[in-house]
């Protein structure tokens, strides 16, 4: 019988076939189906000597209240206590970070015009405003992955644990493999690694991959598209992933009864001990997001709420990373969106949006320690000293992580994307 030309069977098509297994890899790792990687763009462009192996970054998504954390005045909710940077106190709900605040810096003065949320967080994840034309800019954490990306079997580089939306965890045309693995869940950190249906040994795997490789490949040499090759690139990360030498990181259980309980027995506690293990293994970019932050009303109670569970885990972080010397080849940046104004709103119990200025902690690295950039007036609404656009952070950053912040990359519309325009780093920082 001859062959028709019709590759639909019962209404689904090769083509839509592709695209659903393909999603269904995407699944596994967690990330929707990116394009692959546009072309004309190298890791050597932006690459300079030395650099950290690492970014652990959190974002503190909602907008984090400066006055009542990390800048404290006399408009804040809480006392301030002291740190152990001499002469710079903090608000009491980070009463523990207060004592390890000399392993990293402040930046007390980081300002931007933005003051929507979806805005804000673009400009935090690329140093730019939203651009017409320009819909497939990657976050941050993609470029740091795919600057420092291995030349061996794929393990995730570009890792996202918490709440994700908008720009967080985004390949853009740096393409899928630069995309986020997710982890949503603490408690199972990876999933869908075995067959459901029970164990299968490795000579009858292999023989599964070779008949699939076998039919992928009869039609890959007759079909080119897109989607033909995103499949394939998600199949072999798939297997990479599955077999990989590394997975032992994901298990928190493996972590001492005490260490464990050093960080809190949370999803904010597990999330940062995750990161330490990630950054072990030398994962180039881990980012944590931890909301609740938007605090129009319930300003003090959510922020103490918020405290409870990321102070102790912050400061057992930050003495466990110093004191193991994981500091010295991860760059640490905790940072938000925006910060909320000095005065209570009318409800007289809640905070708004404020952009005109906010604290970053930042550190490790080449980075010198113990430094506080910047400072704002009496009541913590205004730079007066040493501001810090969002692009100079930006250029901090991508400084300290060992890249070229003015490198220009190729756009999947065969556009230029400069990483940081006209902005840069914050020198008294190295």
């Amino acid at each position: 019988m001859k062959r028709s030309n019709d590759s639909s069977h019962k209404g689904l098509s090769r083509r839509d076939f592709l695209v659903r297994g393909g999603a269904a890899m995407a699944a596994l790792f967690g990330t929707k189906i990116h394009p692959l990687q546009a072309e004309g763009n190298s890791a050597d462009q932006l690459t300079l000597p030395g650099g950290v192996k690492s970014v652990v970054f959190l974002n503190m998504m909602g907008g984090m209240s400066h006055v009542d954390t990390f800048d404290p005045k006399k408009t804040s909710m809480f006392r301030s206590v002291p740190s152990s940077i001499p002469g710079v106190s903090v608000g009491e709900p980070f009463a523990r970070t207060a004592r390890e605040l000399h392993r990293v810096n402040l930046i007390r003065t980081v300002n931007s015009d933005v003051g929507d949320h979806d805005g804000a967080q673009h400009l935090l994840h690329t140093s730019h405003k939203r651009i017409a034309g320009f819909n497939d800019i990657p976050s941050f954490g993609a470029v740091i992955a795919f600057a420092k990306q291995s030349k061996g079997t794929y393990f995730p580089e570009h890792i996202t644990i918490g709440g994700k939306g908008g720009l967080v965890g985004e390949g853009g045309f740096l393409g899928n493999r630069f995309a986020s693995f997710h982890v949503s869940n603490l408690d199972r950190p990876v999933s869908n690694l075995k067959p459901a249906w029970g164990s299968v040994d490795s000579a009858r795997m292999m023989r599964r991959e070779m008949l699939l490789d076998l039919i992928n490949g009869d039609f890959s040499a007759r079909v080119q598209g897109a989607n033909v090759a995103v499949y394939e690139q998600l199949q072999k990360s798939a297997l990479d992933f599955m077999n990989s030498d590394r997975l032992s990181v994901f298990e928190l259980q493996s972590e001492p009864e005490a260490v464990r309980k050093r960080y809190g027995e949370t999803m904010t506690g597990k999330a940062l001990l995750l990161a330490r293990r990630l950054a072990a293994v030398e994962v180039p970019f881990i980012e944590i997001s931890i909301g609740g932050w938007d605090t129009h009303d319930n300003n003090r109670d959510r922020i103490a709420k918020i405290a409870s569970e990321l102070d102790p885990a912050l400061a057992t972080f930050l003495a466990d990373m110093d004191s193991s010397g994981l500091l010295k080849q991860t760059l640490f940046v905790l940072s938000s969106e925006f910060g909320r104004t000095p005065d209570v709103s009318s409800n007289g119990d809640g905070r708004d949006h404020y952009p005109k200025v906010w604290t970053t902690l930042i550190g490790g690295g080449s980075l010198g320690r113990g430094r506080v950039i910047g400072q704002t007036d009496e009541k913590g609404e205004r730079p007066v000293k040493d501001a810090v656009s969002v692009p100079e952070q930006m250029a901090t950053i991508y400084a300290a992580a060992g890249l070229k912040g003015d490198a220009v990359l190729t756009t999947s519309f065969g556009r230029p994307f400069q990483l940081v325009s006209k902005a840069k780093p914050v020198q008294a920082l190295f």
